[in-house]
């Protein structure tokens, strides 16, 4: 079976590499791009790795047996992953409009 471990590196670690790659390719590619995309690229990375724990997080949860789940660990489990999707949504946001702002600042 699938530990945390194993999901972290298997979710997070694509997720992380992504950032890194968007937040290299909005420094070098990202001069003549339009407001949208530079907001998009700049607020997307983050709340992505969040949404993507999450959603394997509650996929492991919904496929344990009943034998794994003592009470009710998995039905928590999947709880907070739906939850921890939710503030990544907000999450994304948030970076939006603060990139908005500062999108916007830079350019006067």
């Amino acid at each position: 079976m699938m530990t945390a471990s194993d999901l972290l590196w298997l979710v997070g670690f694509p997720a992380a590499v992504a950032a890194v790659l968007a937040g290299v390719m909005l420094v070098r590619l990202g001069r003549g791009w339009s407001r949208r995309r530079v907001i998009l690229t700049a607020s997307v990375p983050l709340p992505l790795l969040g949404a993507l724990l999450c959603i394997g997080l509650f996929v492991s949860a919904m496929l344990s047996p009943p034998e794994r789940c003592g009470v009710d660990a998995c039905g928590m489990a999947a709880t907070f992953a739906i939850f921890g999707l939710a503030y990544a949504a907000a999450a994304f946001l948030l970076g939006a409009a603060a990139a908005g702002i500062v999108y916007s600042l830079g350019r006067r």
